[in-house]
Parts: C-alpha cells; structure tokens; sequence
C-alpha cells in the first residue's frame, strides 16, 4: 500500500458469543485511540492458537539462525540480523547494473509485491509489480543467471494502474493485482521462451467488477482431476476473502472465458468457524466484522493464513477442521528490534517452516519472520531516521531458496539478502 500509517490503531476484540446459534458471529469492535509515536503494543490473549501454543521461553523452541544481535549497516540505512548479508541491487530511476553493461531502463517507481520463477539453465527472475497510478504502473522482471548475476531488466506489463501484490501459479506465470475500485488481476509469462511471453492477460480472480486486490494464493496440493483453488485478498473494510475454484490447469485455467470455474467468499460463524458461500454481499459483512482490509496471504499444508492491517491481526484457516483462529502479529518477538506496525506481505520460507512479513510504519519498519512455534524474529529494520513513513514490499525467496529479495517502496531499494552460512532461507 502506497499511503502511511495513520495515528489511529485499531484494536480488535473478539466477544463470546452464543455457541448455540447457528449464525454468523455478531463481533463488536472497540477502537482506542493511540499515538503511535508511544509504540503501543496491544498485548490481548490469542484464545486460539494459530499452530502450536506460544511461549515466552526462548529456549522453547529449536534454535533458527534468525534471534541474534542486530548490526549497523550505514550504506544501506538499515539494523541486520549478524546471520545475515545484504546487497542493493536495484535504485528507483536508476539503471540496474547488468553483466553487460547498464539496464535500458530505470529501475520502476513504487515496488511491490514481488515472486522469484525458476527459468530454463537454471536461470530464474525477479518479477515484481508498480504501483504507480494513472495507467502507469505494470509489471517488471529482473532476470538472473545461474550464478545469481543480473543480466536483463524489461517489462512485463503495462497499462495497469495500482498493482499492489499477486501470485505465483503453479505453472509459473505471476498473477498481479491491481488496487483500486474497477481493478482486476492479470496473469504474465515472465518465460522469455514462453508462447504466452508478450500475451499478458486479465483473469477471472477479479470478477466482473474488480476490486482493490491485494494478493493471491494457491493451494495445490489435493490430488484432483480439475485444476487448483486460488485466494485473493482485498483491502477494503469490506473486502471479502475469495475463493476461485478452477476446473483446468495452466494459461487457460484463469483465462476469461477460458475454462469454467467457480467464485465463494469467506464467511465467519460462531465458535471460531468458517464457511465458504455464493452470496458476496454475507462475505462482505463478514469481512467489515471479523477481517478487514486484508493484504498478505499465504498457503502450506491444509492451512491459508492471512493479515488484516487494520487490525494488525494474522488469520489462519484449517481446512481440516473448518476453524479459524487468530494472532497479534509480532506480539511474542525473541531478540532485538519491534515489530509494531501494520503486517502486510506475508509469504511462506523455502521450506515452509518460516513465515516472512512486511511492515508498514512511521519508522523503524522491517522485515519479521514467524517459525512454527509462533515466535517473531527481526530480520531487519530501518535505522532511526532512515526510512521513515516508507514500508518494506517485495519479499521472494530465489528458486535455490539462498536468496531473500526484499525492498522499500518509497525509497526504490532492492536488496538481496544472505545466510552467511550459505544455506536456504528456513530453520
């Protein structure tokens, strides 16, 4: 998101309500009033788990390489977890620096949600959208050779307006959301090789008449003969989570007017239940009560969990048990830094036992991780006085899971994190 934190935060909490009825949970919200300058952490019980029971013990969980000491990097403005290296790579309106020379183009305006796709010879690309307003934003691909050197930087899309977050395909195309009341989420081959390459196209996850999309995720890993279920988040008070049930797998999956699919929305009931209905006008009074203003989505092992920034809230759906609970983002965080502002990226580590977030804050915003345990770990943050007002965007792992790519959209800084140890990004 383009705009700021506000000096209000919204505190969300969630009153008991009459197990009895088979209806939807009728939630009360107290807003308080909060300057943000005091760091103020709300610190109200998680009544239900998310994964396993979270404790205050460091020593209740095995040791990652994230917790430690955090260090000074002045040329990058930004307090580094010491396990960890980083590099800038790219500068907004700047040309990138490539292994032949310099970028014909200038490095977009206003980075966001961002995927890394595997390529052919073990080349892969950073894909990552604008959002710039005004039909000016779109999608660009910074393309990487097998030994993770930039060699190409170009566009993907254009014409679009707002495109905040997206996707990754099982197929490996991206699918970019535009965020703004008639935007819609279009589907890009970033494959060079590709027939579908110069053929961007919209999708049926926006319906007919768009939305302010925000991300999108998959699952795929139920044994079917019809094609995968994807998710997408809207940032809206009322903007309902939907589902989009496909029949078919690859470029025609998500065409418009391609293979058939099918459209529900996420539905809160009582007793921490959900439901997925046809009626969007109940998934969208169920989004103003329980989820607004979603953005960063994730999907692993037969649970799709989700933030609401206003809330600063992370949900998470058991599609075994159909039950829902939730969790204050950063509220047990081991080692140093805070994660005190609005959650908005969420994406899953190379091997799923780590959660990665963005933030977006006045200052001192940074990039989290959550391991299994439920426990939060600053992976940077700005130093004081830099950044301030600006949000991280743009988190990826690389394909070979070495390399964290994450920025500042404001600012127009991409880096490129490391483990020192040369190992992938997970426990």
């Amino acid at each position: 998101m383009k705009f700021t934190s506000t000096l209000v935060t919204l505190i969300a909490v969630l009153r008991s309500a009459d197990a009895k009825k088979d209806k939807e949970e009728d939630v009360d919200v107290d807003v308080e009033m909060v300057d943000v300058d005091t760091k103020f952490v709300v610190d109200y019980p998680t009544y239900f788990p998310t994964y396993a029971p979270t404790v205050k013990d460091e020593t209740s969980s095995p040791k990652g390489f994230l917790g430690n000491d955090l260090i000074d990097v002045p040329e990058l403005g930004i307090r580094l977890d010491s396990s960890l290296t980083a590099t800038k790579i790219a500068n907004v309106g700047q040309k990138v620096q490539l292994t032949n020379g310099e970028s014909s183009l200038r490095w977009h305006n206003w980075m966001d949600g961002a995927t890394a796709i595997a390529l052919p010879n073990g080349n892969h690309v950073y894909v990552s959208n604008s959002e710039d307003d005004d039909g000016k934003g779109g999608v660009y691909g910074l393309y990487f050779d097998k030994d993770g050197k930039p060699y190409d930087y170009k566009q993907l899309l254009s014409g679009t307006t707002w495109n905040c977050s997206g996707g990754q395909t099982p197929w490996d195309t991206w699918v970019s959301c535009e965020e703004h009341s008639r935007g819609q989420c279009w589907e890009i081959d970033p494959n060079p090789s590709s027939d579908y390459h110069h053929k961007p196209q919209q999708t049926v996850l926006g319906g007919q008449d768009g939305g302010m999309y925000e991300a999108v995720a998959v699952q795929d890993d139920i044994k079917k003969a019809d094609g995968p279920t994807f998710f997408v988040t809207e940032d809206q008070s009322n903007g309902a989570l939907r589902r989009v049930e496909t029949s078919c797998r690859g470029w025609e999956a998500l065409k418009v007017g391609g293979c058939s699919s099918k459209t529900t929305y996420l539905r809160f009931l009582n007793n921490q239940r959900f439901e997925w209905t046809s009626d969007e006008n109940l998934g969208r009074q169920s989004a103003s009560k329980h989820y607004p203003n979603t953005e960063g989505i994730t999907y692993h092992n037969g649970k799709l969990s989700f933030v609401s920034k206003a809330w600063y809230v992370m949900f998470t759906l058991d599609f075994d048990s159909m039950t829902w609970t939730k969790e204050r983002t950063g509220r047990k965080l081991i080692g140093q830094g805070s994660f005190l502002g609005q959650p908005d990226g969420v994406i899953s580590g190379y091997n799923q036992r780590y959660m990665y977030f963005t933030e977006e804050d006045e200052k001192g915003n940074g990039m989290y991780a959550r391991d299994e345990y439920g426990q939060y770990y600053t992976v940077f943050q700005a130093m004081s006085g830099q950044y301030v007002g600006d949000e991280t965007v743009g988190m990826a792992v690389s394909p070979d899971g070495k390399t964290m790519y994450v920025g500042y959209q404001e600012s127009g800084v991409l880096f490129a994190l490391k483990r020192k140890d040369d190992k992938v990004w997970d426990r």
